[in-house]
């Protein structure tokens, strides 16, 4: 796993996610889908209820020999078969001869990674709707704070610091909307054998299948062929654009904690140290861990598209990487919105500053503002717009104020006087729309 930690790292709360893909959390994945499959079994009288009991009643990674296990996979170098044969060992023959019956290590294998990948995509929507909150609390504490909205890095126009906030909002209820409804279409059981056509059992296959996918909280695949890949690139790239959003929204924290913008920064605790070096130093860390990992992250959909184009009706290589990238995405993906969630939370605002940097052009942000008045007083849109253009550049040729400038544009005073022309230019009159 390449999952970029730091030690802001050991703050967050992994909600128990931490040992995830640790080995025997693995082999209980599987153990808890043989158990349900054999119970599915026993229902619809594949199985007979004695022996599928007993398997059952085993499925229990703490009731196995891991040491077995291990040389079972020295001397098998098989991904699943050791661990069946250490449950049909505690079981005995007669229960061992229905394990893992009619189906293929496939089967469980690729299950067991999309009922994992449910659990975080469960995860990740609680904290999405942690994150949420966050920003409602940021919008109640900052209501109406005007700042600087920049495009190209440069002054654009005033806006409520609201609106800044409605927009990460915004994209992480989107984000949101996207794992919902594309969750039954990704997390899907696949019992379907071998190559996917129900060989060893044609009649109930079809149904077993479906009990299982029941009983597990999962959709199931209406053709169960391993060959078929789309769902889980989808599910790589659905965590890419919940990515995108943190890291955009610590990126803009990690620029503007800078001393020449010093309008947002992270969250400071008492011993916190930015350098060994420079006593003064308190780096935004949080905000570089959200945007390395999301660079990581973002390097994946390309790499498991490019596996999933792989010939015939499986294959041990893409079966191998896209396991791991699903393992990667996931743990990346957690470590993002962990750190995001805590940025929100404890994110500081600083008022002055932005009243500061928003008052630099000394009303020119509001230029547009005073173009739109003198429009509407009759001046028409292209000559409004150069007449404006003309007075700023003579401003910024002279290293004059925006104000001074205009007035000695006198044949502009009885369409917009001068009263009017400062009521224009002040930031706080030139807000657009508040969102809630």
């Amino acid at each position: 796993m390449t999952t970029c930690y730091d030690p802001t790292s050991y703050t967050l709360n992994r909600n128990g996610f931490e040992n995830i893909y640790q080995d025997t959390s693995i082999y209980q994945v599987w153990l808890d889908i043989e158990a349900v499959l054999a119970k599915v079994q026993i229902e619809l009288g594949i199985i007979p209820k004695q022996q599928g009991d007993i398997i059952v009643k085993h499925c229990d990674i703490s009731l196995l020999d891991k040491e077995n296990i291990i040389q079972g996979y020295i001397k098998t170098k098989h991904p699943l078969v050791p661990v069946l044969n250490e449950l049909g060992r505690i079981v005995g023959d007669d229960a061992a001869k229905y394990i893992h019956y009619g189906i293929t290590t496939q089967n469980i294998q690729q299950t067991a990674e999309l009922y994992i990948c449910k659990k975080f995509h469960q995860e990740f929507i609680s904290i999405i709707d942690k994150m949420v909150i966050n920003i409602g609390e940021l919008k109640r504490r900052n209501e109406g704070v005007v700042i600087a909205a920049r495009t190209h890095s440069k002054h654009a126009l005033p806006i409520l610091l609201n609106t800044k906030f409605s927009v990460w909002e915004d994209e992480l209820l989107r984000c949101k909307d996207i794992l919902i409804t594309s969750a039954n279409g990704i997390f899907q059981v696949m019992m379907g054998g071998a190559v996917g056509g129900f060989h060893t059992l044609p009649d109930v296959g079809p149904e077993m299948q479906s009990r299982v996918a029941d009983m597990l909280g999962m959709g199931e695949m209406k053709i169960p062929s391993r060959s078929i890949r789309v769902h889980m690139c989808q599910y790589v790239n659905n965590l890419t654009l919940i990515a995108h959003v943190c890291a955009k929204i610590a990126e803009e924290v990690y620029i503007s904690s800078s001393e020449e913008y010093s309008e947002m920064s992270e969250g400071f605790s008492e011993g916190q140290v930015g350098s060994s070096t420079m006593p003064q130093k308190i780096n935004p860390a949080l905000c570089y861990g959200i945007i390395g990992n999301s660079k990581v992250l973002f390097s994946l959909p390309g790499t498991i598209l490019n596996m999933a184009v792989r010939p015939f009706e499986a294959d041990g290589c893409s079966n191998l990487v896209i396991d791991s990238l699903l393992r990667e995405a996931n743990l990346l993906t957690h470590e993002i919105i962990l750190k995001t969630e805590v940025l929100l939370k404890d994110l500081f605002i600083d008022k002055a500053a932005m009243e500061r940097n928003l008052n630099i052009t000394k009303g020119m942000i509001n230029g547009e503002n005073v173009m739109m008045e003198l429009c509407k007083r009759g001046l028409g849109k292209a000559k409004a717009h150069e007449a404006v253009y003309d007075i700023i550049m003579a401003a910024k040729k002279e290293s004059i104020t925006f104000s001074e400038s205009y007035s000695r544009y006198e044949n502009l005073h009885c369409i917009l006087p001068m009263e009017d022309f400062e009521q224009a230019i002040t930031p706080g009159s030139y807000t657009g729309l508040e969102y809630s």
